[in-house]
This record gives structure tokens, C-alpha cells and sequence, in this order.
């Protein structure tokens, strides 16, 4: 049985920041749960997202123990990924929710979106910001079982902290459209419990199935009626598959 307070590091979705994770942190409240807010995003809004990718990586984990658990969720999961990919050592293993190696369609990934869908959004920023992120949230929660009433919650949570920066939710987007993971998820050297739902309509059922068969050791868990943020419509279902994974697997 491992330790039953485990540190696990929370790193959020594009646009987000890790004040979403508040229902999952009461649900496991003997966790020792860190919120590890993107550069330019919640509370550290007023940090720049790096060009250089180490010092991403570095931004976002250098005040995580080593030896910790980390929950990734979407592009945090993405982010998550290539920190063990460059120190598995640091990591005791990784919780990935609606995370993929690659978010959009390429010629050896058919599991993702079009890459119009993430041109559009960009160019897009450029004038009206608020409008783009707005409409992410509704295709975050479009398909969950209760779409209307999940999205009205994620909508009153996700600005606590106002709108990330433009400078950060462009960077975001562009790391989104050129991380390409695929060709190394056979080299993950620590542990991975993959969960999403079959309603996720921006990280489909069948990307996770894909993670799951190239990882060396993971497996993979299904949130019934989840979209893209089971975690925030079924917080205990989460918190559930993450305790048993990390207590008891």
C-alpha cells in the first residue's frame, strides 16, 4: 500500500486554472493536493509563459516534491507528460484526464481535432479573446449528461482569477498544436492511469484506448456520462479512480 497522504500535483486545461479541482480536492480531502497554475493563468496570471519548453516545464514543477503524483487534465496532462518524458525519476507516476499525446489530426494520429479548429482559434484572439475562451467552454461540456447546468458552473469558476493573459492563451494553443507526444509514449517510464469519458467530443474514448495500448504500464478508466471534465461533473467517480490507483494499485 503506498503512502496514504500522497502529494499530487494538479495541472489544468488551456484557459483554466487549478481552482477547478476544488471539488476533486474534497472528495479525497487526505491527499495533499498542489495547484499548479500554467504560467499566465489563475493565480499566476501575471507570468509569462517561456518560449523555451524546459523552462515551461520548470515554471510548472520546480516546487513539486520530487517523488510526487501528478494529475494532468487536457493540455495540463499534455504538459504533464513531457515532464516525465525528460525526469521520470521526479515523478511517482501520472494521472492523465482527457489528455492526448497530440490534440490535433496528423496522418498517424486519427484520434483528435482538425488543426482548423486551434488555426481559428488563434487568429481569432487576436480580437475578441473573450469570446473564443467562452466558446471552449461549451465544447469542454458539450455531450456531458448535463451539459447546461455543468457548463453554468464551469462558467462561474473558471475566471476567479479574471481571463488568462492573450499572451498566455496563444502560447497555450500553439504548444497544443506542436507537441506531437505519439512517437514516445512508449518511452514513459513511470505509471499512467488514463480516465475520460465516451462524451468527450475534444479528446475522444478511442485517443485514450490508443495511450493505453503504447504506454508500457497504464490502464485505463471510463467516467460514465463525462465530457471533457469529468472531474468537475463527477468529482467523486474521479476521486475514487485516482485514490485506488494510488493507495491501493
Amino acid at each position: 500500500m503506498s503512502d496514504p497522504t500522497p502529494t499530487i500535483g494538479l495541472v489544468h486545461g488551456w484557459a483554466m486554472h487549478g481552482g477547478l479541482f476544488d471539488d476533486l480536492v474534497a472528495a479525497w480531502p487526505d491527499a495533499d493536493w498542489r495547484r499548479l497554475d500554467l504560467p499566465g493563468h489563475g493565480v499566476r496570471r501575471d507570468l509569462a509563459w517561456p518560449d523555451d519548453p524546459d523552462a515551461l516545464l520548470d515554471a510548472v514543477f520546480d516546487d513539486l516534491p520530487s517523488g510526487s503524483w501528478v494529475l494532468g487534465w487536457s493540455l495540463g496532462g499534455l504538459v504533464a507528460m513531457q515532464a516525465a518524458l525528460r525526469e521520470p525519476e521526479r515523478f511517482t507516476g501520472l494521472v492523465l484526464i482527457a489528455a492526448t499525446p497530440s490534440l490535433i489530426r496528423r496522418p498517424h494520429w486519427p484520434h483528435a481535432v482538425e488543426p482548423a479548429m486551434l488555426q481559428a482559434m488563434a487568429v481569432e484572439l487576436a480580437g475578441d479573446p473573450e469570446t473564443v475562451v467562452q466558446r471552449f467552454l461549451a465544447l469542454e461540456m458539450h455531450g456531458a449528461a448535463n451539459a447546461r447546468s455543468d457548463l453554468k458552473r464551469l462558467r462561474e469558476r473558471a475566471f476567479e482569477h479574471g481571463y488568462p493573459s492573450r499572451q498566455a492563451l496563444l502560447a497555450g494553443l500553439n504548444h497544443l498544436a506542436g507537441t506531437d507526444l505519439t512517437g514516445q509514449l512508449r518511452q514513459l517510464a513511470v505509471p499512467v492511469r488514463l480516465l475520460g469519458g465516451r462524451r468527450d467530443r475534444l479528446v475522444p474514448w478511442a485517443a485514450l484506448e490508443a495511450v493505453a495500448e503504447l504506454v508500457r504500464d497504464s490502464d485505463l478508466v471510463r467516467i460514465p456520462g463525462a465530457a471533457h471534465a469529468p472531474f468537475l461533473t463527477d468529482p467523486e467517480a474521479v476521486a475514487a479512480a485516482v485514490r485506488g490507483w494510488i493507495i491501493d494499485g
